[in-house]
């Protein structure tokens, strides 16, 4: 039993905890070439073994005092292996995303000049036909629209229910669309056309 690989294994380890440096470079030797095509397998590239690799050495030596106690030694260093992989693809993942946003970066849209002047005339419109709702009314869709509180903070607030605050509010924009289409028909057929 006492030359069983296990145990070499574990004795190397404890040996390593201690800060014995030829028996961290036994167990690199060791494990080094078993693991490469394991790590290709998850990587996919003889550049990513390497790294991976190096960093997994370097996380062994870094937490070596935790090796005194690992009971399966080939297991430990394979979750090590296996969460290095996954760490290294996550990062060569939020590169590629990066690259990505700096090679096309998102065009901004501006309105074009009938569109901004369609929308100032609307707001205006909207505005206009808001001051004529009843003061109660007004004071809902406001919030609603405004704050962009939902129908419950606004019942809460008005101490009102919220079927109450649901009524006013299609109240509202009844009135502002029968306003909008009095006064500007053409206007309202330029906003619905897009949608």
């Amino acid at each position: 039993m006492l030359n069983s690989p296990l145990y070499d294994e574990r004795a190397i380890l404890a040996q390593i905890a201690d800060g014995d440096e030829n028996a961290f470079r036994n167990l690199f030797h060791q494990y080094n070439q078993q693991l490469r095509p394991f790590v290709r397998k998850l990587a996919g590239s003889d550049q990513a073994v390497d790294e991976i690799l190096q960093e997994v050495f370097l996380k062994i030596w870094l937490y070596r005092k935790k090796l005194a106690f690992v009971d399966n030694p080939k297991g430990y260093i394979i979750r090590v292996v296996s969460n290095e992989s996954y760490n290294y693809l996550n990062r060569l993942a939020k590169e590629n995303r990066l690259d990505e946003k700096r090679r096309y970066p998102p065009q901004e849209v501006y309105p074009s000049p009938e569109q901004f002047l369609v929308r100032r005339e609307t707001e205006q419109l909207i505005d206009e036909a808001v001051s004529r709702l009843p003061a109660a009314c007004q004071q809902i869709f406001r919030m609603s629209r405004e704050q962009e509180l939902r129908i419950p903070e606004i019942a809460s607030s008005l101490r009102l229910s919220n079927n109450t605050v649901k009524n006013q509010l299609v109240k509202a924009l009844k009135i502002i669309r029968l306003h909008l289409a009095r006064t500007a028909p053409l206007l309202l057929f330029c906003i619905f056309k897009k949608f």
